[in-house]
């Protein structure tokens, strides 16, 4: 395979040597070989030694997002690779039912997002590079969860600053119910994969949220922006004496009622600004 090269401007390579994923188009001197943004290329610094390689966009400003120190090639293994990789992190840390299997460049994948859902999957392909081997990665995927189906949740602006328009659809066993119901530290919340924000919910924040539990006892608590009421359940859990959820979205406000019900939560209601 004759793999197009990046030759890095003088004295630009230092912090790819220290590991930072990114090659920013004003760092690089030359391209050499017929130009395939998307694949593969080797980065070299100006004098010739090899540094890496990655995927090339030239019609990005981070030109080459780095994937290895050494000279990998893209296979549907190596995907299974990098993903058991981080999901064998994830359950170490204690992790089940429903966490963030890959954080993109954290977890050596550049621009990939899976979220996992109970048995469903929440994906964002948000670079040039995995965008154009997405299916080579549902494969990986599906061979590693057995998942009862996958969304794809690539309706993110930052789409276009790769040269991709933005997406949204089932990729995997459509069609399904995009609304599935989660157990997060012992809460049961209904997820919307399909329209719910980023990939459906804010995985991020579990540990914030079960660290509010933990503090709300006896208190009044005002979970601002709350989105589907994950805070403001966890401190009703930890029995907070009173809690109030607040957001501009109706929508997201009727699914935090939702969530409550499932909960077994005293409820009241107040108007809500509507959804624009």
């Amino acid at each position: 395979m004759n793999m197009q090269k990046v030759i890095l401007k003088k004295d630009e390579e230092q912090r790819i040597q220290n590991g930072h994923p990114w090659i920013f188009s004003n760092e690089v001197f030359s391209i050499e070989g017929k130009i395939q943004s998307g694949k593969l290329c080797d980065v070299y610094t100006y004098t010739g030694t090899f540094l890496g390689r990655g995927f090339l966009n030239t019609a990005s400003k981070i030109m080459v997002r780095m994937l290895s120190f050494e000279k990998i090639e893209i296979t549907e293994e190596f995907f299974v690779e990098r993903i058991n990789l981080a999901n064998d992190f994830r359950k170490q840390m204690g992790l089940s039912n429903n966490y963030r299997v890959v954080f993109s460049e954290a977890d050596g994948l550049p621009g990939l997002i899976v979220d996992k859902y109970g048995e469903y999957l929440s994906v964002q392909f948000l670079s040039l590079g995995m965008d154009m081997h997405k299916q080579m990665i549902v494969h990986a995927l599906v061979k590693i969860f057995s998942p009862k189906g996958i969304m794809e949740r690539s309706d993110s602006a930052v789409r276009k600053k790769e040269g991709l328009e933005e997406y949204k659809g089932m990729i995997y066993h459509a069609p399904f119910q995009p609304k599935v119901v989660i157990e997060e530290n012992g809460v049961r919340l209904m997820v919307d994969l399909e329209n719910g924000q980023k990939t459906g919910y804010f995985l991020d924040q579990k540990s914030n949220r079960y660290l509010l539990r933990k503090i709300a006892h006896g208190k009044r608590v005002v979970d601002c922006f709350s989105h589907t009421g994950g805070f403001a359940l966890n401190a009703a859990m930890g029995n907070a004496s009173h809690v109030v959820s607040v957001d501009v979205s109706k929508t997201a406000l009727d699914q935090g009622y939702q969530n409550a019900k499932l909960n077994h939560c005293l409820l009241y209601t107040s108007d809500a600004a509507d959804d624009k």
